[in-house]
């Protein structure tokens, strides 16, 4: 008996750590979290489906740095050159950015994170690279902030950054996924280099993204207070696949086919246009001919009056002849 004491014990503790092993497993696949796809971009996933891509994108962001380190000889940046303070470097960064000279900006900020190592640097890094197109590069160095400095001052920033690029990119679902990740996480967030409240800039983003989509939906004849609905119905009607969302794939068939519409009503217009015009010069003609007409009308009304004149007058002439006979 004293011996079953302690075994209950064990036996109690070992099923009370199953228990709440398969809850903290439970907990953990039902949350979510950003993750860096090489092929879909920055992607909200259960975590533990985004172990994988994880893993993929930590492999993916080695390479690239030893691929930047080979291309570099793995040499110092600064080899050769009195090491200036990072800030230093930043500034004309900007300046380069402002102007317009993104080459040149990005080697700057590179040159600061390479001595500062501060998130802003960063921040910017990623920001010359969607300038220069650079658009796997500028997903990845988002992500690493996001993912591994989620509480520095520039995060909430690069959320906003990845969220404006897929709006850009017409992918509308992704991009208001991000926009409100942004609100719930960073509620008080300001932009780093203006200091407006990203709530205001993330409310008016939305706002334009959805007067978009309802004015072009109700062009095309998909006219719905209810944007799931009209989407819905619009992606019924061209065989795409049914989210009832403004994935990529819809947003680019509603402008493709907006601008097509409009394409069709410019040329209705030139026509119109042409056609007015012609209406002029039919008119102008129409007029002209009808002076012609009446013209000729009164020049035969004169002609017959000297006609009628010439015969009375040779009657005249007939009559005194005769009479001198």
């Amino acid at each position: 008996m004293e011996n079953g004491g302690p075994m209950r014990n064990r036996g109690t503790i070992v099923v009370k750590s199953i228990i709440l092993l398969i809850c903290g497993v439970a907990l953990t696949a039902a949350e979510k979290e950003l993750v860096y796809d090489a092929e879909k971009g920055i992607i909200l996933v259960e975590k533990k489906a985004g172990a994988a891509s994880a893993l993929r994108a930590k492999k993916s962001a080695q390479r690239s740095m030893a691929a930047k380190s080979a291309g570099r000889g793995g040499a110092d940046l600064h080899v050769g050159r009195k090491k200036d303070p990072p800030d230093l470097y930043f500034r004309s960064g900007l300046e380069y950015y402002k102007n317009g000279d993104y080459d040149n900006a990005l080697k700057n900020f590179t040159f600061a994170d390479s001595v500062g190592h501060r998130p802003e640097y960063r921040l910017w890094i990623g920001k010359a690279l969607r300038q220069l197109d650079r658009v796997d590069d500028m997903l990845l160095t988002m992500f690493t902030i996001i993912k591994n400095e989620p509480d520095c001052d520039v995060a909430d920033d690069a959320l906003l950054e990845l969220a404006l690029y897929y709006k850009t990119t017409d992918d509308y679902d992704r991009a208001t996924q991000l926009f409100s990740q942004l609100v719930e996480q960073y509620p008080f967030g300001t932009a780093f280099s203006t200091g407006e409240e990203l709530r205001e800039i993330v409310r008016e983003q939305r706002r334009l993204m959805r007067a978009e989509m309802l004015n072009s939906l109700s062009i095309l004849g998909y006219m719905n207070e209810d944007l799931s609905t009209a989407f819905r119905n619009f992606q019924k009607a061209n065989n795409l696949p049914v989210t009832e969302v403004g994935d990529r794939q819809t947003v680019r068939a509603i402008k493709q086919q907006q601008h097509r519409y409009q394409e069709m009503e410019e040329l209705k217009e030139r026509q119109k246009q042409r056609f007015d015009g012609m209406k002029v010069w039919i008119y102008a003609a129409l007029g002209a001919g009808s002076l012609n007409i009446f013209l000729l009308v009164m020049l035969s009304f004169q002609i017959r009056a000297r006609k009628r004149q010439v015969s009375e007058l040779q009657k005249n002439i007939t009559d005194l002849d005769v009479r001198k006979l």
